[in-house]
């Protein structure tokens, strides 16, 4: 077998960088636009790579009319195995999602040769920048890429792991929340009050009792992204720590920062995506469509209070088309 290459610094670890998110409906065109060469190839079956390979199999399987069977590779002890029957096919197309430096595709392409098998590789995508095997059949891709099936790997614990130089681990990958503030912990005091009397509005919210529902989340995994400016952060930790919730972490936007929702929908994006955020649920409606559109491989929720449940929210932001003179 091929030695395995080193495993090249993921770019995930970079925090500051935001991921190109790769949906259902665009990781299908993507695969077909593959194909052509793969069915030109008449494979016998299809096998996709144990777990982010399953979904993009599955997809090519069913474009192909081909039978689907699916592999494994375990990095650490270098063994790859079949999950389920192997296929008695000769001819294989190999599918795997992403391809950094290609060593997973490189070992289980190498162990089914060895099996006597013919092998077409295809990844929906690869980093040309750093993969030492490129699929046979695949779109270059420098930025960093993330699919629906793999937010959890910019986890906090996620990303802890991947830093020591090992794969993604679904122990570490559970759902990590960003939660809004007001509105989904307690009730929103109407603008009207801060209007009239600022130091009293801030009285009367810290001293407002919790909503009796709140979202599930766990409390270990979960962060606190209000729309509360910095100076309010004492009184905010103190309300939380008054009702139960001291363990979670609170970010509160920038002192300098307007009070305006579109940039504080930006801010509460950015700071999700930043401390490896899976879901965000947000209170208000517009906010959750801006937060929706900004970051579109989290999962938004609106939280109705009043209907103690989440509604999921997706948005795409539409280009901004100014008239030449």
């Amino acid at each position: 077998m091929t030695p395995i290459p080193p495993r090249a610094p993921w770019k995930g670890l970079d925090a500051e960088l935001p991921p190109v998110f790769l949906g259902y409906d665009q990781t299908e065109r993507m695969i077909a636009a593959l194909l052509d060469r793969a069915a030109a190839w008449q494979p016998q079956a299809v096998v996709g790579i144990a777990r982010g390979g399953l979904v993009p199999a599955s997809m090519a399987a069913g474009l192909l009319a081909s039978h689907l069977a699916m592999i494994g590779f375990d990095r650490d002890a270098g063994r790859v195995d079949w999950i389920g029957a192997p296929p008695s096919a000769g001819r294989i197309l190999l599918v795997d999602d992403g391809c950094s430096t290609g060593g997973t595709m490189q070992a289980v392409r190498d162990a089914l040769l060895a099996e006597g098998r013919d092998c077409l590789t295809l990844a929906v995508v690869h980093d040309p920048e750093v993969a030492r095997y490129v699929p046979d059949l695949s779109h270059p891709m420098r930025a960093l890429w993330r699919f629906p099936w793999e937010r959890g790997e910019a986890t906090p614990t996620g990303r802890a792991l991947r830093a020591t130089g090992a794969g993604p681990d679904r122990t570490t990958e559970a759902p990590f929340h960003g939660l809004d503030l007001d509105g989904v912990f307690l009730p929103d005091v109407p603008a009207a009050v801060y209007d009239a009397d600022l130091a009293a509005a801030v009285a009367q919210r810290h001293d407002t009792a919790p909503h009796d529902t709140l979202p599930h989340f766990d409390p270990a995994r979960a962060v606190v992204i209000t729309g509360r400016p910095e100076m309010d952060r004492a009184l905010t930790e103190e309300w939380l720590a008054r009702h139960g919730h001291a363990t979670l972490r609170v970010h509160c936007r920038p002192d300098d920062m307007p009070h305006e929702l579109a940039l504080i929908a930006r801010y509460k994006a950015e700071a999700a995506t930043r401390l490896g955020c899976t879901h965000f649920v947000e209170s208000d409606p517009a906010q959750t469509i801006l937060i929706a559109a900004h970051a579109p491989h989290l999962v938004v929720s609106w939280w109705s209070a009043a209907e103690a449940r989440a509604f999921l929210v997706g948005a795409a932001a539409s280009s901004t088309l100014q008239d030449s003179a």
